[in-house]
Order: C-alpha cells, then structure tokens, then sequence
C-alpha cells in the first residue's frame, strides 16, 4: 500500500512581503501609541523646569545689579572749600563757597545747579561768583564721581598782576560721604577746575574740602 507523497509547500513571495508589512505597520503603530502617551508628559516637565527656572534667573539677576545708596527725592548742598589757583611761578590762594540745589534721579545719580562765590585771597577785590551744572555718580558703596559745566566771573589773571577774568569751563572730582543722622551727609572730595579766559588761555584751579548735603 503505497502512502501519498507530502511535500511541505513554500510560501510565496508575495506571502511573505504580505506579512513584513504587517509586522512593520505594527511596529509603526506601537511606536506612535508611545509616542502620544510620552511627549505630553516631556513636553510638561520641560515647560515646569522653565518656569521653575526664571524666578531663579530673576533673583541672580537682582543680585548682580544692586542698588545704591540714595533714594530718590530732592536734595540740597553746602561747602566751604578752600582751593588753590595753579600758575607756573606759584599758586594764588582762594575760597570757595557753593551751594547746591537739585535732586536724586536714581539710586546712583543726583543731578544738580550749584552756584558759588570765589574768593581770591591775595586779590579779594578781584573775587567774583560762578555757576555750574553739577552731575554726581555713586560707583561703589558711597565712593562718587562728578563733573560739571559752567562759567565764572572772576578766574586769576596772571600770578603777580592782582586782577581776574571771567572764564567758561568744568570740573571733574571724587569723592566719598557717609550717612550722619536722619537727612544729613557728610563728604569729602576734590575737583580739578579748568576755565578758560576770553583769549583763549586755561586757568586751573585744585579744590578740596569738605561737604554737607541734605535729603
């Protein structure tokens, strides 16, 4: 008795192409499910790490730019300075007494009209009185810069011929003040003055001393 011959068949090209792409569609359609359910939940955290940064950002930032030590507000300004006329052959000796009145624009920054009376001693009916547009800055602690632009009535002339010139110019100084009480500072400082006279020629005068301002 003879037994049918089996002959285990091949699957066909086409069967085989058939279920690489439903194996590959599968594996698409896994990735893409957890696509959907993760990137929500990244897309999260990333966005609360964000804003959990920036108070952090705002609070250095602060930190780096600290404020000054003014306030804002007006503010007023006396000093008695005495001051030295700068020539070649000598130096002629002055006073001078200024006020100021003007204001804290910010923590670092007043801004200022300070007229004043030079008293030139070795010539005293040759003095005369001036007016400036003063600017102060605060660089560190209570240590200042300033300079101002204006114009005097009364500048020495020559060393030895006792007479004065009106002049044009500025200044540039520093300084440091403390705190006393309430609304009253102290300072110290010194100015290099440079105005020049109608022909053309400078006169330098160093100014130092002391100052009180209040606000």
């Amino acid at each position: 008795m003879s037994l049918p011959l089996q002959i285990p068949s091949t699957p066909s090209p086409l069967s085989k192409a058939s279920a690489g792409l439903a194996l590959g569609t599968s594996r698409i359609g896994l990735t893409l499910a957890l696509l959907a359910g993760v990137a929500p939940g990244e897309a999260a955290a990333s966005q609360a790490m964000i804003a959990g940064d920036a108070p952090i950002a705002d609070e250095e930032q602060r930190q780096r730019v600290k404020p000054g030590p003014l306030s804002k507000g007006p503010y007023g300004e006396v000093a008695w300075r005495p001051a030295l006329g700068l020539f070649g052959g000598g130096v002629v000796p002055e006073m001078r007494l200024s006020t100021s009145l003007g204001a804290r624009l910010s923590t670092r920054f007043k801004l200022a009209v300070r007229p004043h009376v030079d008293i030139l001693l070795d010539r005293p009916k040759a003095s005369g009185v001036g007016i400036d547009m003063l600017a102060t800055v605060y660089t560190w602690r209570r240590l200042f810069v300033r300079a101002g632009l204006g114009v005097v009535s009364a500048a020495p002339y020559m060393y030895q011929d006792m007479t004065s010139r009106p002049g044009y110019g500025g200044f540039v100084g520093l300084g440091y003040d403390w705190h006393l009480k309430k609304k009253v500072n102290m300072g110290v400082g010194a100015d290099l003055d440079v105005r020049w006279l109608k022909d053309g020629t400078p006169r330098m005068t160093l100014i130092s001393g002391v100052h009180f301002w209040f606000g």
